[in-house]
């Protein structure tokens, strides 16, 4: 059974497993704890309160370069309400694939296949999540039509997924390989877009698909001024390939501020992973969907962000010879 929400105890309200990372990445690094969850169909968890468990979402680095896809599920055990909203959804996917009229729904349901990818065009003030101290805002900005609050009507589904976050995009682009990257559609803003079309490394992009894909490749992070930082530089390691030089370079940066990241709603889960990037024990590879630009009088170039959800440093661990 598959569950695209849950409720946390420790926050007191139901939230997706992106919404659930940030807030546990929130917490103070030395006192850092796994949340509890229980089912966000609230007759059913005053009825039984089944537990639900978070998969991956407290887990930094990755283990290799198909990343993980963090979720919920319905740990056995644990029986949730006939009425429950999660067991309706299941018996209604079951019921369209029995009748032949629901397997491309059904698999995009199995695997979280992201149909919409709705980049950020500006920085969301960030918010709490519960009461607690843990900073958090909704990691999905509401934007996809799979979940909703607990005890709330849901809106009839579309048939598609949509998400404003790239990291949840990225996380399921990653599952694909070979020609099911040919396969798979992804809308960008109005761009029906093939996941190979859609995701490009930094050595590909030209003049025309600047600023319409998603840039990605390794990268090395450096901190500017040495002693007391304000800056945060990520250098990808290719060049851009595709653009003439600017200022006798081809080097392409994206360049954050300490301040900026601050004020984030995911700057736990974002800080912590710079750090995990620069220890030495793993390597990082960024995505990111924004425009490239010359710098006047500065060689190479730069990336211009909307917002830092457009924004994916996956830290991957390195493998010990």
């Amino acid at each position: 059974m598959q569950i695209l929400e849950a409720w946390c105890e420790e926050l007191g309200q139901s939230m997706d497993i992106y919404t659930a990372q940030r807030a546990y990445f929130a917490q103070p690094e030395p006192c850092r704890r796994r949340f509890t969850f229980r089912c966000s169909d609230e007759a059913c968890r005053l009825a039984r309160n089944p537990l639900v468990s978070g998969v991956g979402y407290h887990q930094l680095a990755e283990e290799g370069e198909k990343f993980r896809q963090i979720h919920f599920r319905a740990p056995p055990g644990h029986p949730h309400l006939p009425t429950c909203r999660w067991v309706r959804d299941e018996d209604e996917r079951t019921a369209d694939a029995v009748n032949g009229d629901g397997a491309r729904k059904e698999r995009a349901k199995a695997t979280n296949v992201i149909d919409v990818f709705a980049p950020r065009r500006a920085e969301a003030a960030p918010r709490r999540a519960g009461t607690g101290t843990a900073a958090a805002a909704d990691a999905d900005g509401g934007d996809g039509d799979d979940a909703g609050d607990a005890g709330r009507p849901r809106a009839a589904r579309t048939g598609q997924t949509r998400t404003g976050l790239l990291e949840k995009f990225i996380d399921c682009w990653s599952q694909f390989e070979g020609d099911e990257l040919k396969e798979q559609y992804v809308t960008i803003e109005g761009q029906r877009l093939s996941y190979r079309q859609a995701v490009t490394q930094v050595r590909w992009i030209g003049p025309d698909t600047n600023g319409r894909r998603i840039v990605y490749g390794g990268a090395r992070i450096a901190l500017w001024p040495a002693a007391q930082p304000k800056h945060v530089y990520l250098n990808f390691i290719d060049e851009c390939e595709g653009l003439p030089e600017h200022e006798g370079s081809r080097k392409l940066t994206i360049h954050l501020t300490l301040a900026g990241i601050d004020d984030y709603a995911g700057r736990g889960l974002l800080t912590s992973r710079l750090a995990a990037g620069r220890s030495g024990k793993n390597y990082v590879r960024v995505f990111a969907w924004g425009a490239i630009e010359a710098v006047p009088g500065k060689p190479g170039y730069r990336m211009k962000l909307a917002s830092l959800d457009n924004l994916v440093v996956k830290v991957i661990a390195k493998k010990v010879e």
